[in-house]
């Protein structure tokens, strides 16, 4: 109990949920430098924003609902346009750093979880999670995990404040659907009013999503599944990228390595008394998997591949490793030593990624300005390819 209040200090979560931040920033600190639209951060997200259709809050994209993401667009319209990307850097940054705050919650059931947190802004991928609205639902999904390993809270303003959260975080993405059989599991484990109460918001939320989800087109790929390159893809994409970085393995080891760590990790997590719960973690990394892989078929891809969908397998890495760390002999020397070496070994197997480049200039303060002209335009975007066409603001 006394590992758990000095785990879940305000002022150490305060300063880890800083350090997430901080490191997020730095790791690509040019979007802050040269402020720039991201994929659909522009071309959906602005765009649509553009109509000051308070509607568009709740209107799909891809199948799901994307509230959070319509919401800063909504407030950022207020503002002056060259500001728009560096504000929704900003925000994106910011919501990053409460889910690390609050996977840090003393009522975490399960320990280490510093070192989700920590996670959360370590973990090797291609960078297209941070600082980006448009992919806020993966930093959600963590969230809505943590949501359902907490104790229940004591206070209304803590009662308020998650429910806020699992509104957010359950319409911003599609992963209220598979986190609701675990807040089931909740209810039907605790039996009392709090998680009845968590499980019909998560209802509600997943309801939301279904009509969009059930109407949105199948992949059309014709081959048949590859269950053998699926385990392959996760394998090198999930655990050799995550602790050897670029070294090259055969596929065969890369399967192994997919099936014998899982496996591993929950005789481990079961075993552990204080670490039990942590099997929802697992869980939870294989759920995002299992929907990651069904919505880009991603057994269809070339396992050597290390940069192309990383954020397909962000949540998971971040689970897998809190997960893990669980696992380490909580308040010793040799539990000390054991979590700094867990961290410390994704940013040096990954060093010559960490950092990520500078991106190419598209000049978003000169189409800024032509639009604020009221000049039609067709704004370039990142990455590389990515446009939308602007016809111009109104004269007020």
């Amino acid at each position: 109990m006394a590992e758990e209040k000095i785990a879940g200090h305000p002022t150490r979560r305060l300063l880890i949920a800083a350090a997430v931040m901080a490191i997020i920033a730095v790791r690509k600190h040019d979007t802050f430098l040269n402020p720039q639209f991201w994929a659909e951060d522009g071309k959906v997200f602005f765009m649509q924003a553009e109509a000051m259709d308070w509607r568009v809050l709740f209107r799909p994209y891809e199948g799901y609902l994307h509230f959070l993401p319509r919401l800063i667009a909504a407030i950022g319209r207020g503002l002056p346009l060259y500001s728009v990307p560096v504000f929704y850097a900003a925000t994106a940054l910011l919501f990053t750093g409460l889910i690390a705050w609050t996977i840090q919650s003393p009522r975490i059931r399960v320990p280490a979880a510093w070192a989700g947190a920590l996670a959360i802004a370590i973990i090797p991928h291609s960078g297209e999670v941070y600082l980006t609205i448009c992919n806020l639902h993966w930093i959600s999904a963590i969230g809505l995990f943590a949501l359902v390993l907490m104790d229940d809270p004591a206070t209304l303003p803590r009662r308020c404040g998650e429910i806020a959260l699992l509104v957010i975080a359950g319409l911003t993405g599609p992963f209220v659907v598979l986190a609701l059989p675990f807040f089931g599991w909740r209810a039907w484990r605790r039996r009392n009013r709090w998680s009845y109460l968590l499980l019909a918001v998560a209802v509600a939320a997943t309801a939301a999503h279904v009509p969009s989800l059930l109407n949105r087109p199948a992949v059309e790929i014709a081959a048949a599944w590859d269950p053998v390159n699926l385990a392959a893809v996760i394998g090198r994409r999930l655990w050799v990228s995550l602790f050897a970085g670029q070294i090259s393995v055969s596929r065969a080891v890369s399967v192994l390595l997919a099936i014998a760590i899982p496996v591993g990790l929950g005789w481990g997590l079961w075993r552990q008394k204080s670490a039990r719960e942590g099997w929802l973690l697992l869980a939870g990394a294989l759920a995002v998997l299992a929907a990651a892989s069904f919505k880009a078929r991603i057994d269809t891809w070339n396992h050597t591949d290390l940069v192309s969908g990383g954020r397909y397998f962000f949540a998971a890495k971040v689970l897998g490793l809190w997960a893990i760390a669980a696992l380490l002999p909580a308040g010793t020397a040799a539990g000390r030593v054991l979590g700094a070496a867990l961290l410390i070994l994704p940013v040096a197997a990954n060093y010559s990624r960490f950092i990520y480049p500078r991106f190419p200039d598209q000049r978003w303060a000169f189409y800024a300005g032509e639009i604020k002209k009221h000049h039609p335009v067709t704004v370039p975007i990142l990455p590389d390819g990515f446009s939308f066409s602007h016809p111009g603001r109104p004269a007020r």
